[in-house]
């Protein structure tokens, strides 16, 4: 039975069918390429980019550097990506792909979209552009929550790790009892 938007909170819902469709794109990028989400993100993601960095591919793709670095291993070990010296600056190295790489991306490409188009397709062409405007505000308004937070967060562990300044014991001539300068 569907749950109603007004008994769920929209995060519960995107999350859900986040999981639902990472559950159904697993099974199948497994079942059809031998290959897991993570790394058919990558191999899209520089398909469509060009060569970058790791971090950059860990920013696009929104997963961790560890999850990235393990990935890239993998898909190099398998022949579809190449660490190579960066055409543009020769101190960098960054990931590109493999003519086995390219060649996946491209036979990929239409098997995404015709998986999208089964997902979206109970949506009109116009609940289609306001469904992508949503999504493209709703995740800039995570990632600036998530900033928000982060800051937030850093600053309460700083404060327990350094105490509070105003209640420590203040001895002569505005020193604390460690004999440091007191905090004003």
């Amino acid at each position: 039975m569907p749950l109603r938007t007004t008994e769920s909170p929209i995060s519960f819902l995107i999350h859900r069918l986040s999981r639902s469709w990472l559950r159904a794109s697993m099974a199948y990028y497994l079942g059809a390429y031998g290959l897991g989400v993570p790394h058919v993100q990558i191999l899209n993601t520089i398909g469509s980019r060009g060569a970058l960095v790791s971090k950059d591919i860990a920013d696009v793709t929104v997963m961790n550097k560890a999850l990235i670095s393990r990935s890239l291993s993998e898909l190099t070990t398998r022949g579809y990506t190449a660490r190579v010296v960066d055409p543009k600056d020769a101190r960098r190295r960054v990931w590109k792909l493999t003519p086995k790489g390219e060649a996946f991306v491209a036979a990929f490409r239409p098997v995404r979209l015709e998986r999208q188009k089964k997902l979206i397709r109970t949506l009109s062409r116009a609940e289609k552009a306001v469904l992508v405007d949503i999504l493209e505000r709703l995740y800039a308004s995570s990632e600036r929550l998530r900033i928000e937070e982060s800051k937030m967060l850093a600053a309460a562990r700083r404060a327990r790790r350094d105490g509070p300044a105003r209640n420590r014991p203040q001895g002569r001539a505005g020193r604390d009892a460690r004999g440091s300068a007191a905090e004003a």
